[in-house]
Parts: C-alpha cells; sequence; structure tokens
C-alpha cells in the first residue's frame, strides 16, 4: 500500500531589498543589531577605588596650580591640569591610601573632601614657593643697594611690579629647581603623601607655629645672601664720602652711580655659585616640614 507523506510546504516571500542592493534580512543581520550596554559598576569599587582615585587626582591638580615650577601664569592652566592628571595616573591603585579608605556615596560629602584635598595640595605647593623667597629677598635688597629699583616691570606670575633683577633672580631659581632635581622631590613627597595620609584627614604637622619655622629660616638663608651686597655698598658709600670731603667740587652723584652698578654687578657675578647652596638649604628646610607634616621619615 502506498502512503502519502505531508510534507510541510517552503513559502519563498521576497525581503524588501535596501539602497544598497542587499535584503532587509542580511541588512539588519550585518547593521542592525542595535543594543543598549549597561555598565554597572559595583558599588563597592566606587567606594573603595574609583572615589579615593578621583580624590588623588583632585590633591596632585591642587599641588601642580600653586608649586613654582608649575604654576607660571603662562602656562595655559589646562595644560598645568592635563599634566597633573597624567601624573596622578601613576598612583598606584594597590597603595595604602586607595585600598583602605571606602567612601560614603554622597554628593555633599565628596565635594567636601574635594575641597580638603585641594587645600592639601595647594598647601603642599605653596610650602615649595616659599623656599624661593630667598632670591627674592636677595633681589630686592641688590636692588635697592644698587639703585636697580627704580627698573621695574610687570611679573605676571606674582600679578605685581617687579624689578629687572627679581626677574632674573626667579628665572635662575627655577632653573636651579630643574637642575638640582627638586621638583623630583617634590612629586616624590606627593606620592609618598598618599601612603601617609589617608583622605579626609587634614595632616596635623601643618600649623601656624610651622609655617612662622620656615618662613624665618628661608628669610635668614636669603638675608645671608644679599649681606655681601650690603657690605659692598658700605664700603663703596664710605669712599664717597671720602672722596666729598677730599674734593667738595666733585658731583659724587654721578660718579657714585656710575661706581656702583659696574661694583654691584661684579659682586653678582662672584656670587652666582653660591646661589645653589642657597636653594638647598632653603628648600630643604621645606622639604623637611613636609615630610615631617605628612607623617613621612624627614630627609637629610
Amino acid at each position: 500500500m502506498l502512503m502519502r507523506l505531508n510534507r510541510p510546504t517552503h513559502q519563498v516571500v521576497d525581503l524588501p531589498k535596501c539602497r544598497t542592493g542587499c535584503t532587509e534580512q542580511h541588512h539588519w543581520q550585518t547593521f542592525g543589531l542595535r543594543a543598549t550596554i549597561v555598565l554597572s559598576i559595583p558599588q563597592i569599587l566606587i567606594e573603595s577605588v574609583v572615589l579615593p582615585g578621583l580624590l588623588a587626582s583632585i590633591r596632585v591638580v591642587g599641588m601642580f596650580l600653586s608649586i613654582p615650577f608649575f604654576a607660571l601664569q603662562t602656562i595655559p592652566a589646562r595644560y598645568r591640569i592635563a599634566i597633573a592628571m597624567v601624573i596622578s595616573f601613576g598612583i598606584p591603585i594597590e597603595s595604602a591610601m586607595l585600598a583602605s579608605v571606602r567612601l560614603e556615596v554622597s554628593p555633599y560629602r565628596f565635594f567636601e573632601l574635594a575641597g580638603l584635598e585641594a587645600m592639601i595640595g595647594l598647601a603642599m605647593g605653596w610650602f615649595v614657593r616659599l623656599g624661593m623667597i630667598v632670591f627674592d629677598l636677595a633681589a630686592e635688597i641688590f636692588s635697592l643697594q644698587t639703585g636697580l629699583s627704580f627698573a621695574s616691570q610687570y611679573n605676571p606670575d606674582q600679578a605685581l611690579p617687579s624689578g629687572v633683577v627679581g626677574s632674573l633672580f626667579g628665572i635662575i631659581g627655577l632653573a636651579l629647581m630643574f637642575a638640582l632635581n627638586l621638583h623630583l622631590v617634590a612629586i616624590e613627597i606627593l606620592f609618598d603623601s598618599f601612603r601617609s595620609l589617608p583622605v579626609g584627614v587634614w595632616p596635623s604637622g601643618l600649623k601656624l607655629e610651622t609655617l612662622v619655622h620656615v618662613v624665618g629660616h628661608c628669610f635668614g638663608v636669603g638675608l645671608i645672601l644679599a649681606l655681601p651686597f650690603v657690605s659692598i655698598n658700605l664700603v663703596v658709600m664710605a669712599a664717597q664720602g671720602f672722596m666729598g670731603r677730599t674734593s667738595p667740587q666733585m658731583n659724587l652723584f654721578s660718579i657714585g652711580f656710575a661706581l656702583t652698578i659696574p661694583v654691584g654687578v661684579f659682586l653678582l657675578y662672584v656670587l652666582l655659585p653660591a646661589f645653589p647652596e642657597a636653594l638647598l638649604r632653603s628648600q630643604e628646610a621645606v622639604y623637611g616640614v613636609l615630610r615631617a607634616s605628612l607623617g613621612l621619615s624627614r630627609g637629610p
């Protein structure tokens, strides 16, 4: 007996074609797979890694906005922030600061901690800037003693009028900072601060007494650096007084002014080798105070 099997019939349907000539089925298989991927970050990851890392970068940015060799007004702020963000990537994720701190996901708490971290970074950079007042003080005394204080120009870094000698000493100080690798020491202290000072804690050593001690030490070093200018000026003035007593008809003002400037420039040339030692002494005190304030071991 013959049996007839009923097989399903296949109906051929013409699929609409797109502009490129391919069928709609091929078009959707190739280009039409649209899916919305929702990236879900665990709460513990946000509290233990993301927020501490962001706050760490804020501390770095704050220091780079106030430290002398990176806070020049001639460098645009966006470039300084970009450099600080690049350096902040060097902070290890497994450091004690990021591993032991969990932050509450609260906007108010986050902005409070962000402001505190920015203040810590600004304070660290400002302390390093205090070491540069050695050259500012020496430049002011040198300008007053040699009569070059009238030759002033606008200093964009300090937003104040500054003498030509002050601008020269400032450039020399910045060049010495890079030549002596003092900028690397500052970055090292910044990185070590994340291991000793957790987020949300103000350094206990940054007090008014510490500030007075650092300013007094730097002022003393600057005064020692400027003492030769004062001594030579006293000798020149004594010589002018002797000449005035021996020959009253001589115009001492024109002669003394013409004599003071060359003597001062020659003395500056003689004292230039002492500038690195003066900068090292001032920055040694500054970096030592920073290490002690941040809970780090004091450097040599």
